[in-house]
């Protein structure tokens, strides 16, 4: 159990960040732009998976994505994603090349052409799975291995997948839209962003490799920090990632 004043820090800190004004410079304000739960959807899972380096840079390619229809689902079931994105070796977005973001999107498209939603085709995985597999990995493994956006290593926190699920499942907040009621949000996992280990560490909740360095972004240490969240936020242990990731970012 975490001590009363630790604790209470992590409360305090998380109610600090988790207003209306975290979605502004955040790459969550795409899907705030859209009323409908489908468009809502489809720009959290562009905007989550490009969430790699500077948010400057995340946030100006996907609104570079986005700002190709009003309609981002339409335009990808109507394949006009496919002039902009060619089958090249060329970098779209640092190690991110233009043919793995057609392959992406491929896929996305394969799902909506068969799904209402993004969220009921990946309902339908989880309730016909064993529940044994983390929510994530589900979802990582509909997409092919030459899709590098999408992790797929058993030993991956899957970061961007962990975020996109904080995005849908959680309810009652200003930047968490809440649309898939089918998860508990007690089985979220943390997303392992930089700030958030380093904060973590900074905090002792993780601790430093035995080289001294800061913890890499594993399943393993997601679990960790996971499981130290729900001594603090039993029944939503992720809003934890509003107070590590807050504060780390005005440090």
């Amino acid at each position: 159990m975490p001590d009363t004043k630790l604790k209470s820090q992590l409360i305090f800190l998380a109610d600090k960040y988790e207003t209306a004004d975290f979605i502004k410079n955040d790459p969550s304000q795409f899907m705030h732009r859209y009323s409908d739960v489908q468009n809502q959807e489809v720009a959290a899972f562009i905007a989550a998976n490009l969430s790699f380096g500077r948010r400057e840079q995340i946030i100006s390619h996907v609104d570079f994505i986005l700002s190709q229809s009003e309609n981002p689902s339409e335009w990808i079931l109507s394949g006009g994603y496919e002039s902009v994105f060619p089958e090249s070796e060329k970098s779209f977005y640092r190690m991110f090349s233009f043919k793995t973001m057609r392959i992406f999107f491929d896929t996305l498209r394969s799902i909506l052409q068969k799904n209402e939603s993004l969220g009921g085709f990946f309902k339908k995985i989880y309730e016909d799975s064993d529940k044994s597999e983390h929510l994530c990995r589900l979802i990582s493994s509909v997409f092919p291995d030459e899709c590098t956006l999408i992790p797929r290593t058993k030993t991956s926190a899957a970061k961007r997948l962990n975020m996109f699920l904080r995005w849908m499942v959680r309810d009652s907040s200003p930047v968490d839209l809440g649309l898939w009621t089918w998860f508990d949000k007690k089985n979220l996992l943390m997303p392992m962003d930089t700030h958030v280990i380093q904060e973590s560490v900074k905090f002792g909740l993780l601790p430093k490799s035995p080289s001294g360095k800061i913890p890499g972004a594993t399943m393993k240490n997601a679990l960790a920090l996971t499981d130290f969240m729900k001594t603090v936020f039993p029944d939503d242990p992720v809003r934890g990632d509003f107070a590590l990731f807050g504060l780390g970012v005005d440090s």
